[in-house]
């Protein structure tokens, strides 16, 4: 079985909606839970701190992402935080308890919640929008977006001074142009679809692609059939023939798994949760994949970037 990690797993989400007052450890039969993962080989998940747009505003998203910080503390046991690079390869390259990265999605509230503090929290990532408009940038379903905003220029050069990385999911394509030119670090996309297979402002047009891999990035592959397919529908060979379509135009370098399990009500047929992680795997031995591609696919793309992002 190949180590894995799943750079976007809406656990959060996840629980305070279907299980707001049981710890994660206890969700045995939940979408996301210690038994799939272990089932899936899964070493280490990044957490989505999952701030909706409602509560955007000065009035209540640095408490809702407080809040978010907190219930995190609370009830995500069992898995181990990662903030450096021994705790990462030892979550990684060992037996005992998984691990977690945190992630911001949907920046509205480092309007107010300043992002030393955030870093101070263990978190590393940000997603500066989910779909709508807020403070620093539009999302991906705003209609006539435009580009980021005052407030989000200086936010973006603080994360660059801070050493964060900024996750491009959700973005508009204005938004991820300027951040493209503003923001000199580490892009990323933790869960996403690629647009020559599913043409929505969701996923990533090859342009963005080829921008993101030109900073060292990692491109998480999504399981929802939202991004994967322009009917809704997908299923694992699907999946495993987008990935197929970007080892081949791209190499495998730069390609992993962002799964978005627990965000959202679709089901990917084959592919519904993390115990389902070793079917990928042997799709691609079935294809010719090297041993050495599939471990990078399934893992080793996002732990070298990782181990980079933690250093700094």
């Amino acid at each position: 079985m190949y180590a894995t990690i799943d750079s976007h797993v809406d656990l959060l989400y996840d629980l305070l909606s279907h299980h707001p007052d049981t710890p994660f450890d206890e969700t045995q039969d939940a979408w996301i839970s210690l038994p799939k993962l272990a089932a899936g080989g899964v070493r280490i998940i990044v957490s989505v701190l999952y701030c909706t747009d409602a509560f955007n505003g000065p009035a209540r998203a640095a408490d809702n992402l407080r809040h978010l910080l907190s219930y995190a503390g609370q009830n995500i046991r069992k898995l181990e935080p990662i903030t450096t690079v021994n705790e990462l390869d030892t979550c990684y390259r060992g037996s005992g308890a998984p691990g977690a990265l945190l992630l911001l999605e949907n920046a509205d509230a480092l309007a107010e919640f300043p992002a030393e503090a955030l870093k101070k929290q263990g978190v590393r990532m940000v997603g500066l929008t989910h779909v709508g408009k807020n403070r620093i940038a539009d999302g991906n379903t705003v209609p006539n977006p435009e580009g980021l905003t005052r407030m989000g220029r200086k936010l973006v050069e603080e994360l660059d001074r801070l050493g964060f990385a900024i996750d491009t999911a959700h973005l508009s394509d204005p938004c991820f142009k300027d951040v493209a030119e503003l923001f000199p670090g580490r892009l990323i996309s933790s869960h996403t679809g690629f647009r020559t297979h599913c043409d929505t402002p969701r996923n990533l047009s090859d342009e963005q692609i080829r921008i993101i891999l030109s900073r060292g990035g990692v491109i998480g592959v999504a399981a929802y059939p939202g991004m994967l397919s322009p009917d809704g529908r997908a299923d694992l060979s699907l999946l495993f023939r987008q990935i197929d379509w970007f080892v081949q135009k791209f190499g495998p370098g730069g390609i992993g798994l962002g799964t978005d399990f627990g965000g959202y009500d679709t089901v990917c047929e084959g592919f519904e949760d993390h115990a389902r992680l070793p079917a990928l795997a042997a799709l691609l031995a079935d294809a010719g994949y090297p041993d050495s591609a599939i471990r990078d696919i399934m893992g080793d793309n996002w732990f070298r970037f990782f181990r980079d992002l933690l250093q700094d």
